[in-house]
């Protein structure tokens, strides 16, 4: 069964010498088993079907997005069906703006690891709070499972030319002073930077209508979180020229909102229910 694909379409025209393209995707949850795979990862990948299930047909139906038959297949081949369309708009890096795998188990890491070798386009990874999931279900640091698909998942550059796309791991809503210094040098840098973080930030209504539907979890920003994110959030808003737009993802939902009027933020919706944003800068 081939999944119905629901792609959003961004264009950002800010005056640059040359077009760059990049195909986001967020949120696909892969539970992944091979002949190399522990009876954990059997049974993860037992539970993952039984749970994402029901959650992904849930956030569909809570915010009016189309869900089909189609999307009720194992999500890793919902995943390959969105990179194949990725490679068809010929996008110069595919961006994945976290929560790719449902956990950090050694199934989904050799998946992921082998897809990045293999993928002809630079692949940019980011984070997501699932990938503080290990196998057991415990949340702790995973970034020494992460070799192979992103090399500094605190904070990672990519150099595009006249843009730079950067990530900033913000998955478990703990901003460090660390990614604020890094941030802060890049902004100095004077180059015009794409943000990929997980967690998106927490914006007047669409901030409220997020934690009326899903709670402060979903949001960097919201009540009770750390002095860091909101110092994180004032930088950027500070900032704003200095910034092409900021990508995320975690609410399940594909949402366009300004952070300010020179600045948007996009969330792009669940890869499990097939969708993609595509996005043109020039």
């Amino acid at each position: 069964m081939i999944p119905l694909l629901q792609i959003n379409k961004t264009e950002i025209d800010i005056g640059l010498k040359k077009e760059y393209r990049f195909f986001q995707i967020s949120d696909c949850h892969i539970a992944y088993i091979d002949e190399k795979s522990s009876q954990l990862d059997i049974d993860d990948n037992a539970r993952f079907h039984r749970q994402w299930d029901k959650l992904k047909v849930d956030f569909a139906t809570q915010f009016g997005e189309y869900y089909d038959e189609s999307h009720n297949i194992e999500a890793h081949l919902i995943f390959e069906a969105l990179t194949r369309y990725a490679l068809e708009f010929n996008a110069d890096a595919l961006i994945m703006s976290g929560d790719i795998m449902d956990r950090v188990t050694d199934s989904n890491i050799r998946y992921l690891r082998a897809f990045i070798q293999d993928f002809p386009k630079r692949v940019i990874y980011c984070p997501g709070n699932h990938a503080s999931h290990d196998e057991y279900g415990n949340h702790r640091n995973m970034y020494d499972r992460f070799k192979g698909l992103i090399e500094n998942p605190e904070f990672d550059i990519f150099d595009f030319g006249e843009i730079e796309v950067v990530t900033l791991d913000n998955g478990a809503k703990q901003i460090t002073d660390n990614q604020l210094k890094l941030l802060e040098e890049e902004i100095q840098k004077g180059r015009k930077i794409l943000l990929v973080i997980h967690a998106p930030l927490n914006l007047g209504e669409f901030g409220e209508k997020m934690r009326k539907k899903l709670s402060g979890y979903f949001l960097l920003g919201a009540q009770g979180d750390s002095e860091n994110a909101f110092k994180l959030l004032d930088l950027i808003k500070n900032n704003d020229k200095s910034f092409v737009a900021v990508l995320a993802g975690h609410i399940h939902t594909s949402v366009e909102y300004p952070i300010t009027e020179n600045l948007v933020q996009y969330t792009t919706s669940s890869g499990l229910i097939g969708y993609g944003r595509e996005i043109i800068i020039k």
